[in-house]
């Protein structure tokens, strides 16, 4: 099999050992930059946009949780980091994950952010409101006709850009349930569009057994998870049926409820000293 060698674009802060974060769809590497700047004294953060949803390139035929696992080693391998710290939301979560499951070896301490815990619904009306009922139709049809079908949903995932920002910043934090800060400015301001490849990245995601790769993991992990109360009472529900399905397993992982919605890391509840603390425990076992 030929390897394949990728373009990767990422913001780098800090200085030190070495934490790799990886961000949901449609962010760049950015939305890590208030724990980036959190540790910058002694760690050096490595924001990466994700394949085709950013500035990185992307990832042609099938996405497999090895395919995401070799992505994120052949970052690594190229800037001869042993092992990081990796950090992961939603779908960038799931790319952490991956990565851990399959060379758990490179992995110091993996931090999942409203990941981990419970499958990417079937029909995911969350994240795409009703266009998400077609996803079950749409991912069959990429698996039969690949990148000609992918082209042609583009223009579906675009956004149509108002212009008006701080009324898209302040709905997003209404509808998310975070306050407005810099950071989310500054996230919200660089987000991008799915490209066809970005969706070859998506449906790839669709399709990952999330809990399985959980169940399998052998490196130390902390799950922050949304607990969705008062918020949506079917996710709440949905979330603690996972929750505890995973905790009465003999998992090397440590479970944090977060009061809340998805965007767990830009919380008042969310604890950046806790992921500091985490990260400085155990940094004696290896470097870049």
């Amino acid at each position: 099999m030929l390897s394949t060698t990728y373009e990767y674009f990422a913001e780098k802060v800090g200085a030190g050992e070495s934490v790799i974060f990886l961000p949901a769809g449609g962010f760049s590497g950015n939305e890590g930059l208030n724990i980036a700047e959190y540790l910058q004294v002694d760690f050096e953060t490595h924001m990466i946009d994700l394949p085709d949803i950013g500035r990185s390139s992307g990832i042609s035929g099938k996405v497999t949780s090895i395919v995401l696992a070799d992505w994120v080693k052949e970052y690594m391998d190229r800037r001869e980091m042993k092992n990081a710290v990796v950090i992961g939301h939603s779908l960038g979560g799931a790319v952490a994950l991956s990565f851990a499951r399959h060379y758990p070896e490179r992995v110091r301490t993996l931090i999942l952010l409203d990941q981990g815990h419970k499958p990417f619904p079937k029909v995911p009306t969350s994240e795409f409101g009703i266009f998400a009922y077609a996803f079950p139709l749409l991912n069959a049809g990429v698996k039969l006709f690949g990148e000609r079908l992918l082209k042609r949903l583009e223009t579906f995932f675009k956004e149509s850009g108002n212009g008006d920002f701080d009324r898209q910043v302040t709905n997003f934090c209404a509808h998310v349930n975070v306050e407005e800060t810099r950071y989310v400015r500054t996230a919200l301001r660089s987000q991008t569009d799915f490209s066809a490849r970005g969706l070859n990245l998506m449906f790839g995601y669709y399709n990952l057994d999330i809990p399985g790769l959980l169940n399998n993991i052998a490196v130390p992990t902390r799950v922050y998870y949304a607990t969705f109360a008062e918020l949506d009472d079917r996710e709440r529900r949905r979330t603690e049926h996972y929750v505890k399905k995973l905790r009465d397993r003999r998992l090397p992982v440590t479970w944090h409820a977060v009061k809340g919605g998805h965007f767990v890391h830009w919380n008042e509840n969310f604890s950046l000293e806790d992921i500091k603390q985490n990260a400085m425990f155990r940094r004696g076992e290896g470097g870049k």
